[in-house]
Order: structure tokens, then sequence, then C-alpha cells
């Protein structure tokens, strides 16, 4: 494709399933036709002045697109590369909308898979939010998520109409295709919420412009817009112990790739960094970033502040090693081995 390129939003509960695929209600009936009869679009409106219920969503508000419509335009947003999102540092790594970054973000990723699609002439989608009702009472379980699970007070992500369901493209919740939208709120709703589809804007501070809004792909200004979900979004990759420039390149979790090679005990590991979380400050718990790590074979030394041992390890796999021992704050010399065979020694300062 030849384009330029805030906290957020399991298994499914018991209202999840076919038979739960939302049709018009009658509550809208007066919600019908094209935009133009549309009374949502009669001027600005806030979400929380049109916020509801799923039921009373105006479902024959909303776009509608065709099936194929649906499975072609789920694949360009989660599949697409813009050079637009690589990083001053990558300038030649385009990057995908940071969909495996559930954690925070989905105010950027939403309005982006919105301007891709209306880039590419699909029919403008509109926003489906949800917030709950109770304080970070959405929660998503998901293997993109050092923790297993995130927590959010709301979330958004594009809606479109086919036939009579509203359809959620979220990558986020589910790369292996749109959702209805009631099977997509499944995945994270346990509680009470409140909706709403909203033309012109995926945050709180709106829903409806009093004229529609033009896509536009959010800023790539260092102190604002998607470029810090990108940035999060590589770290995260490598707290799971994934190689960034292959899962973020041509070999996403649902690409169907060839799996790695395995680590080999006979060559020393590598350590590349060391991390605690997101940021750069390291504290804990304790990820060793590298390579060639076997579980089983593989040991860490901390030499310290008085301390001289072997660490525990939590969990281990080829590219990453978590240690949960809290070691107080100091400056530590760090080696990782495979029997004989050591890295090279590396120095970790414990804030």
């Amino acid at each position: 494709m030849a384009l330029a390129s805030s906290a957020c939003g399991g298994d499914e509960g018991p209202a999840s399933g076919p038979g739960l695929d939302i049709e018009r209600s009658d509550v809208g009936a007066p919600l019908q036709g094209s935009d133009e009869s549309c009374p949502l679009t009669d001027g600005p409106h806030s979400f929380n002045e049109l916020k509801g219920s799923l039921e009373d969503l105006p479902v024959d508000c909303v776009p509608s697109w065709t099936e194929a419509q649906l499975s072609d335009g789920f694949e360009a947003i989660r599949d697409t590369r813009l050079q637009a999102l690589a990083l001053s540092d990558q300038p030649d790594f385009p990057r995908r909308i940071p969909w495996l970054e559930p954690e925070n973000g989905c105010e950027e990723r939403a309005p982006a898979a919105v301007y891709i699609l209306h880039e590419s002439g699909y029919p403008t989608p509109w926003y489906a939010r949800v917030q709950s009702r109770a304080n970070g009472g959405l929660t998503l379980v998901t293997e993109n998520e050092p923790d297993g699970s995130v927590s959010w007070s709301h979330h958004v992500a594009p809606v479109v109409r086919v036939g009579g369901q509203l359809m959620i493209l979220d990558p986020a919740i589910d790369p292996g295709g749109p959702l209805p939208i009631a099977q997509w709120l499944s995945h994270f709703v346990a509680g009470q919420v409140d909706m709403a589809v909203c033309r012109d804007r995926a945050d709180e501070d709106g829903c409806f412009d009093a004229v529609p809004a033009v896509p536009s792909l959010p800023s790539m200004v260092p102190s604002q817009g998607i470029r810090g979900r990108l940035i999060t979004e590589w770290r995260v990759q490598e707290l799971l112990g994934r190689d960034p420039y292959r899962v973020l390149g041509d070999c996403p979790p649902w690409g169907g790739c060839p799996a790695e090679p395995a680590p080999d005990p006979n060559l020393p590991p590598t350590i590349g960094r060391f991390a605690s979380d997101r940021d750069v400050v390291v504290w804990y718990p304790l990820y060793v970033i590298g390579d060639n790590f076997v579980e089983g074979s593989t040991t860490v030394r901390i030499v310290g502040n008085g301390i001289d041992e072997l660490a525990p390890i939590s969990r281990i796999n080829k590219r990453r090693i978590l240690i949960e021992e809290p070691y107080p704050s100091g400056v530590y010399q760090v080696t990782a081995s495979n029997g004989a065979h050591a890295s090279q020694t590396m120095t970790l300062t414990i804030d």
C-alpha cells in the first residue's frame, strides 16, 4: 500500500457466541437509513450524551460493509507496515499499528486503523467505545502481556455494519479476524459498561464533531501520539522473550512462520540489556534480555553489594530470563552461562 505513514483497553464469557450477534433493536428504530438520515449526525455529540447499553446501539447509523470488505479490511489494518510509523532510530524498519502492546494505546490504534481503511477506499468505519462503570473494570487475558492480562477503564476499536450486525476490527483482542460486537465484549467485559458508537473521535472528549472529521494518522511527535506506543511495543516483545525484528517485521505471532531454531547449550548465551518493565529504569522484577538461554541449563551469576550468587530463575526462554528476587539498589556484575560456556560479563545498575 502506498501510504505515508491512555490506558485502554480472556476467556469468552456467557455472553459470547453467535446467538448474541447484535441485530437492530426496536429501541433504535427511529435511527434508520443512510448516514444522512441518522439523527446522530445532526451536530456535535459527546460520549456521555450518547452512552447506553449494547442493545440500544443505533446499528443502522454505522457504515455498511460487505463480507469481502470485512475480511480484506481486517487484514489490511492488521498486516500493513507503514513507513510513516518507522521510528527515527530505525528508519528502514516500517512498523504496523502496535497491536502487540494491548495495555495502552487503543485511542491511537483505532484512528490509525480507520486512517488506513479510509485511504484504501473502504467506507470509513466508526468507533465502538466501551467504558466500565467501575474503574479498571475491563480485563483482557492475553499472551501479549508479560503479566498475562491487562486492565482498562475503557476500550475503543473500529466498527462497521455487515447485514444487521455490528462487527469489530480489533487485532489487539483477536488477530484471527473481525468479531461480532457481543463476542468482542465477552473477551474483556465482566461487569456493567456504557457504550456508544462514534463517527469522529475515539477518545472520551467527543464522539461526533459538527462536521465529519477527515481520518488522519496519530502524531509521531515524541511527546504524544502513537510513537510512544511503538517504542513500548518493542520493549514488551523483549520482555516476552520474542525477537522484535522478527515479530514486528515479517513474522508476527499470527503469521504462520516456522519456529526459531532452539537454543544451543553447547554455545555461550549473550546478554543484551536488563529491564524491569516498559520503562528504562531497572528495579524489580529483573529481566535479562539476550539470546541462547536454555531452560534447565543456563545460570545467571550476580556479583556486587556483598552478593555473589546464582540468581533464582522464575521463567526462561531463548531470549529472556525473569528473576523475581528483589536485589538492593546498587551496581552488579552479571554473567550468564551454559555450563562452561559463559557470556560476556555485563554491568547492571539497580535504581
